[in-house]
């Protein structure tokens, strides 16, 4: 909101701020409002007094702090009471006037003088390496919201009943807290269109593609200066990429989302192919490969939870959210079966989008990790558990004859264990991951009373 001087409120205006204030003053802050020093300011051909700040910048020399000369400056608009550049405010530099000679001394190296090469990469800060993971994770996210939207958009208004079950069963790979479904009677298609509605464009809801492209936004602006200026560019693209208007018809969103697909497809391309292999594209890679682990399990875990043969349309939708329905025609063609599917999307180590394939990759980035940084007190902090992702090796992937009513289920509840297991690690190893690496992300115990 915007700020309020009570100097200038009527006797109405304060009695209706006060109560405001009495009723939720957590969201609140008083501070004593400063006269403001003035300056002249040319301003479209006249002169016209502004209130202005002096921002100055001081160094720390280790024996005691000394001012730079000159500062920043931020001049009003003509109002004056708030110097801010939302309001209209301007910014020049200030610069200090002498008597003698300008120093010229400058820690910029000369251009006639050689540089020594490196290859190296520069250090990263642990707040870049935490806006770097996260965007990772982000965009990634934001990719299996949109591959799973526009799977269920383009088939929800000419589903026929047993399709609709496998629709909603797919919907329940969001695993969304924010769900909009009745929970009183049975959903219905409409129930279903508005939530899928809700879950691309809603801002207010946390789990939404507009909210996850958002924070793509949001992080890539934190470490602009560590991407180029393509991808900059992508990313402010990729906020509006998802936006629809009223207007719409509800098959139009499909086309919206193919957009922004296309979008995510050329951010992981320029992940891949432009950013130096360095500490940053590290932590980057990092999230991504994990959030695609993470929502992995989660649609395998929906297809182990139990199929009959009325749920058989869920195998190729699960295959057209991964991306990996050509992988599967190339092989077997249009025959669809629960134990083929689960070999492709579980233990095909050549399908790039498969779990064991996210796993391989998760090992030799963090392989990559411990050898970039030194241990912490003689010892790494994080606990990977590479036993856990090579059991995968062992396992015999039956799928039982699920069309069989005597069928013997034990196959599919071992590996719905095992998914169940992984699917508790790796958020562990994400918590291990900021722990050890992002010093800033430290807790500590914090003891409250006697």
């Amino acid at each position: 909101m915007e700020p309020v001087f009570g100097a200038g409120l009527s006797n109405a205006e304060k009695q209706r701020i006060s109560e405001q204030i009495r009723s939720r003053p957590f969201e609140y802050v008083a501070q004593e409002q400063v006269a403001l020093s003035t300056a002249p300011v040319w301003d479209q051909g006249r002169i016209y007094p502004r209130s202005l700040v002096l921002r100055t910048y001081v160094l720390n020399t280790g024996s005691g702090w000394i001012a730079m000369p000159g500062g920043l400056v931020r001049v009003a608009e003509a109002d004056g009471q708030v110097v801010s550049m939302q309001r209209g405010g301007r910014s020049k530099d200030a610069w200090v006037l002498w008597d003698g000679p300008v120093d010229t001394f400058s820690m910029l190296r000369p251009r006639n003088q050689q540089v020594q090469l490196q290859h190296t990469p520069a250090d990263l800060p642990s707040r870049t390496a935490d806006h770097l993971f996260w965007l990772g994770r982000y965009a990634e996210r934001s990719e299996s919201i949109a591959r799973l939207l526009r799977c269920l958009i383009t088939r929800v208004r000419r589903a026929n009943h047993t399709e609709l079950t496998c629709l909603f069963r797919l919907h329940d790979c969001f695993d969304s807290a924010h769900c909009t479904l009745p929970k009183d009677r049975p959903a219905t298609a409409r129930d279903l269109e508005e939530e899928l509605v809700s879950l691309m464009s809603n801002t207010g809801r946390p789990d939404s593609l507009a909210s996850n492209l958002a924070e793509v936004h949001r992080v890539g602006g934190n470490v602009r200066e560590r991407l180029s200026a393509d991808m900059s560019r992508l990313i402010v693209a990729l906020a509006e990429s998802a936006r629809t208007e009223d207007y719409m018809l509800f098959v139009e969103y499909s086309a919206v989302l193919n957009g922004c697909l296309e979008l995510l497809s050329a951010f992981s391309g320029m992940e891949r192919e432009n950013i130096t292999r360095g500490p940053g594209w590290l932590f980057m890679s990092l999230g991504r490969r994990l959030e695609r682990a993470m929502n992995s399990v989660r649609r395998l875990r929906e297809l182990t939870s139990g199929l009959d043969e009325e749920s058989w349309p869920l195998l190729e939708y699960i295959l057209e959210v991964a991306d990996s329905s050509m992988t599967y025609r190339s092989r077997y063609f249009t025959t669809l079966q629960p134990i083929a599917v689960l070999d492709v999307l579980m233990a095909d180590e050549n399908n790039p989008r498969s779990l064991i394939f996210q796993m391989a990759h998760l090992a030799d980035l963090h392989r990559s990790c411990r050898a970039m940084r030194r241990p912490i007190s003689g010892q790494s902090r994080t606990r990977w558990h590479y036993c856990e992702v090579w059991t995968w090796r062992s396992w015999n992937f039956r799928c039982p004859a699920v069309t069989a009513p005597s069928g013997n289920s034990e196959g599919q509840s071992q590996i719905d264990r095992s998914l169940g297991d992984i699917q508790k690690l790796l958020p562990s190893w994400a918590d291990n991951i900021s722990f050890t690496y992002f010093d800033h992300a430290h807790t500590y115990p914090i003891s409250i009373g006697g």
